[in-house]
C-alpha cells in the first residue's frame, strides 16, 4: 500500500515535522522542498534536510538527527490519530475474512508502519519498510521483498498504490496494480487499472475483475 490521501494524511505529518525540525535547526524551508518529500527515500530526505540549511550536507550527523526527530514526531502523531484513508479498515478486514494475505510495502520507518498496521487491526502477514535497507521505490526491490515474504509469484499478487514511484516498483516486478485516484500513471500500461478511491477496491476487483 502506498501513502493514503486523507484529511489527516501521513504525508502531512511528515511535512509538518520536516518544517518544524528544519526551522528549529536554523533551516529555511521552501514549498518545493516539502513537495519533494512525498515518496522520498530516507537518503533523499537527508538531502532535503541539508538543502534547507539545517545541516551542512546529507552525511552531516545533524541531518540524521533531524530525520530521527521527524520520524518520532510522525510516529507520535500516527499513534494519537491514525491517518486511515476512508475505506482502508473495511477493505483490509474483508480481505482478512476472505483469506487473502496482505503486506504493506512502504518507504516509511518501521515504527510508523507498525502504528498504522495496529490501527488497522494487525491484519498483515508482514511489513516491508524504509528501515529494511532496501533501495526505495521506484526500484524493483521493495515489491520483490514483499513477494518473497509471502512466498508468492507475481501472478498470485496484486498491488494497491497511489504513487507513481510505487506503481513503477510494482510493475517492474510484473505485478498487476490497482491505482487509487488521479490520472493513470502509465497510460499505455494494461497492467495498471485506475479506480477513484479505496472504497472502490473490492475482493472481486483484486481477484478477477477487469474494470
Amino acid at each position: 500500500m502506498g501513502h493514503g490521501r486523507h484529511a489527516h494524511q501521513l504525508p502531512a505529518f511528515w511535512d509538518e515535522a520536516f518544517r518544524r525540525r528544519c526551522e528549529a535547526a536554523g533551516g529555511t524551508v521552501t514549498d518545493a522542498q516539502v513537495a519533494a518529500l512525498e515518496g522520498a527515500s530516507i537518503r533523499r530526505t537527508h538531502e532535503l534536510i541539508a538543502a534547507t540549511g539545517a545541516a551542512s550536507g546529507p552525511d552531516d550527523p545533524a541531518a540524521a538527527a533531524i530525520f530521527t526527530g521527524m520520524a518520532a514526531d510522525v510516529e507520535a502523531a500516527v499513534r494519537a490519530d491514525p491517518p486511515l484513508v476512508p475505506g482502508a479498515r473495511e477493505i483490509t478486514q474483508t480481505l482478512l475474512e476472505v483469506g487473502l494475505a496482505q503486506v504493506i510495502v512502504t518507504q516509511s520507518p518501521r515504527p510508523i508502519v507498525e502504528a498504522v498496521a495496529h490501527a488497522l487491526g494487525d491484519v498483515f502477514a508482514g511489513l516491508i519498510t524504509g528501515d529494511d535497507g532496501l533501495p526505495g521505490k521506484p526500484d524493483q526491490a521493495p515489491y520483490a521483498a514483499g513477494m518473497d515474504l509471502l512466498g508468492l509469484s507475481a501472478d498470485q499478487c496484486v498491488v494497491v498504490e497511489d504513487s507513481a514511484t510505487g506503481a513503477a516498483s510494482a510493475r517492474s516486478n510484473d505485478l498487476r496494480v490497482i491505482q487509487i485516484g488521479g490520472h493513470k500513471h502509465f497510460p499505455a500500461d494494461p497492467g495498471l487499472v485506475v479506480v477513484p478511491d479505496l472504497k472502490a477496491v473490492t475482493p472481486h476487483l483484486l481477484l478477477w475483475a477487469e474494470p
